[in-house]
C-alpha cells in the first residue's frame, strides 16, 4: 500500500486568556511537522511556538497553502476534543440540515470570541450553553477561576450523567475517551489536565481551516466525513485531512534532550505518524475500533468524533 500523506503536522493548543510568553515555554501553542521521506522542503522536521492562536492559525494556513500548491496530502491534528458525548446537539435545541456534529461547530464558531491577544470569551459561552441544557444544576461544562464563576457556570463538577430532561442525559466522557487512560471529558475548562477550553476555542479554528475557501474542495475530517475506513486519503494530492490527536496514544518516548514537553510531544506525534505511514501501518489506525458495535459506530461518526490511535 502506497503512502498516505506526505506531511504530518501536529498541534498542541492551548485556551490561554493572553499571549504566552516571550520565552519557549509549556503549556502554549506548538506545533510540530515532518516531511515524508523524498518530499523535501524547508520543513522536513522541527517544532514551532506560538504566542498567540491567531499567529498559530497564520502560519498552518500559510504552510497548507504551500503544501497544497505542491498536490501534497496533510495530515493536521489538533490535540483537543473534535466533538461532544452523544446528545449535546439536541441538548442544545440545534437542528438543521447539516450533519449533527457540523451543528456544533457552527454554532461555537459563531459563539466564541477569540482576539489576536488571545482575549477569549470560552467561560462566557460554557455558561450560555450551559442555561441551554437546562437550570436544574450548572452544567454539564464545568470549571472556571473563581471571579469568572457564573450562576451556570460551576468551579465543581456536577456529576454524571448530567439530567437535561427526563429523556436526555450527557455522559461524563465519548466513547473514544472511555477507551484509553488519561483522557479528561470535554466538559472540564479549567484545573489540571483540562481540556474543553481549548475545544471551545479551537473547534472553530479548525472548522475554519475545513471551510477555507482555498481548501474545501479537497479537505476532510476523520471520521465525521470519511467514516472508519483504511483509506480516507485519495491516491493523489492536494489533500487535507483533520484528525483528532492525543499525544498519549504514542508508544515513543520522548526526546528527553527538548526540554519543554509539549515541543516533544508534537515532535513525537508527527514521527510516529510518518513512520507509521512509511511502515504501510497508518492505514490499520482508521479503521473501525476494535468491538465498537454498530450503534456506537454511528455515535462517534454522526457526533462524537474519535481520538487516532485510540483502541
Amino acid at each position: 500500500m502506497p503512502r498516505m500523506f506526505d506531511a504530518y503536522i501536529a498541534v498542541d493548543w492551548s485556551s490561554a486568556n493572553s499571549r504566552s510568553s516571550a520565552r519557549p515555554t509549556r503549556d502554549a501553542i506548538w506545533v510540530g511537522e515532518r516531511l515524508a521521506s523524498g518530499v523535501g522542503g524547508s520543513a522536513s522536521a522541527g517544532e514551532a511556538y506560538f504566542r498567540t492562536r491567531t499567529e498559530c492559525w497564520k502560519q498552518l494556513r500559510g504552510r497548507l497553502l504551500r503544501h497544497t500548491s505542491r498536490r501534497l496530502r496533510v495530515f493536521l491534528g489538533f490535540d483537543f476534543a473534535y466533538g461532544y458525548p452523544a446528545g449535546f446537539p439536541s441538548a442544545l435545541g440545534l437542528d438543521g440540515e447539516l450533519p449533527t456534529w457540523r451543528l456544533v461547530w457552527e454554532e461555537l464558531s459563531r459563539l466564541i470570541s477569540d482576539g489576536d491577544d488571545n482575549h477569549n470569551n470560552r467561560f462566557e459561552v460554557a455558561a450560555s450553553l450551559n442555561a441551554r441544557c437546562g437550570e436544574r444544576q450548572p452544567g454539564p461544562f464545568w470549571g472556571c477561576p473563581q471571579n469568572r464563576r457564573q450562576p451556570t457556570l460551576s468551579t465543581k463538577s456536577p456529576g454524571y450523567p448530567y439530567v437535561v430532561r427526563p429523556d436526555l442525559e450527557l455522559e461524563r466522557l465519548r466513547l473514544t475517551d472511555r477507551a484509553q487512560r488519561g483522557v479528561q471529558e470535554v466538559w472540564k475548562l479549567y484545573g489540571a489536565g483540562s481540556v474543553g477550553g481549548q475545544a471551545l476555542v479551537g473547534i472553530p479554528v479548525v472548522r475554519g481551516l475545513r471551510y477555507d475557501a482555498r481548501f474545501e474542495a479537497f479537505s476532510r475530517v476523520w471520521p465525521f466525513e470519511t467514516g472508519f475506513t483504511r483509506e480516507p486519503t485519495p491516491d493523489k494530492g492536494p489533500f487535507i485531512l483533520h484528525v483528532e490527536i492525543f499525544p498519549g496514544n504514542v508508544p515513543d518516548p520522548l526526546d528527553a534532550d527538548v526540554a519543554v514537553r509539549d515541543q516533544a510531544q508534537v515532535r513525537a506525534v508527527a514521527r510516529w505518524l510518518s513512520r507509521l505511514d512509511e511502515a504501510e501501518e497508518l492505514a490499520q489506525l482508521f479503521t473501525m475500533p476494535n468491538d465498537l458495535a454498530a450503534e456506537a459506530r454511528d455515535s462517534c461518526v454522526e457526533e462524537e468524533g474519535w481520538i487516532i490511535g485510540g483502541t
